[in-house]
């Protein structure tokens, strides 16, 4: 059976009534740990063996409040919260028994117990230099997971783009190639068909007599499948441009020198 989720109120008053409690614990005890440094010969410094234990307890407490449920570093900080308590309880045990019992135990044992107390300061910065490290070391785990998985979906999507770049390369090349088959060489036909018509006529061509000469020219080349089906002559203006190359140049029949030759099919 699925459980309904906790109230945000819930959890806001089960912190509050923690701090609480731990706030009032603390003031009882004080005077009791304060008691208990003094017998250290701690003098005014006594009070620093229960600010050792509160501050202590209240770290691991905020530290437990503001992690999720499932942090892994739940159980480490509860471990410590419980031990700052059982120390605080212990020490303010230990000093009752020794006001109240302090005859009935040899002076041996007394200075002991105190050395066992005299060490806890030290004790609870080691508790809590360890807990640090345990919460930045969990810190640490989830950014490099994170930027490792960034990394592969970079390395993805380069590879991505990669794959699109050359799929457009390849269609640029082959529409190039297509445009190029597409696009007839005029000046190569021309150099076939100016002289035949130079010489039919016996006189120079008008523009428009050599833009008939192209398209006709151009038509048996597409019979031949030398060039597209439907290829259209150019314009009169620019049969006479190709018209003024070809007498301009020294060789006009060096010009054909391309994979089009029109005079094998012509003749």
């Amino acid at each position: 059976m699925a459980h309904s989720p906790t109230p945000t109120s819930s959890i806001r008053v089960a912190r509050l009534g923690g701090t609480v409690a731990e706030l009032a614990a603390a003031a009882i005890s004080a005077h009791t740990l304060y008691h208990l440094g003094g017998q250290l010969d701690l003098g005014s410094a006594a009070w620093l063996l229960p600010v050792a234990l509160d501050a202590y307890a209240f770290t691991a407490l905020a530290v437990g409040y503001s992690l999720p449920a499932d942090h892994p570093g739940q159980r480490p900080v509860l471990r410590n919260a419980r031990l700052a308590f059982a120390i605080s309880l212990g020490c303010n045990a230990l000093d009752h028994f020794l006001r109240k019992a302090g005859q009935l135990i040899d002076s041996t044992t007394r200075d002991l117990l105190l050395v066992a107390v005299a060490t806890l300061p030290s004790l609870v910065v080691e508790r809590l230099l360890n807990l640090q490290s345990r919460l930045v070391g969990h810190g640490a785990e989830q950014p490099a997971a994170a930027d490792e998985s960034a990394g592969d979906t970079t390395d993805r999507q380069e590879a991505a783009v990669g794959e699109v770049d050359l799929a457009h390369a390849g269609a640029a090349a082959g529409l190039a190639d297509r445009a190029r088959k597409a696009r007839p060489d005029w000046l190569v036909i021309g150099s076939q068909a100016f002289p035949e018509l130079t010489s039919s006529l016996g006189r120079r061509p008008s523009g428009r007599e050599f833009q008939a000469a192209l398209a006709a020219h151009a038509k048996v080349l597409a019979a031949a499948g030398a060039l597209p089906a439907g290829t259209k002559a150019p314009s009169v203006t620019s049969a006479k441009r190709i018209r003024a190359m070809l007498e301009s140049a020294e060789t006009p029949t060096s010009a054909a020198s391309s994979s089009v030759r029109p005079s094998d099919d012509l003749t």
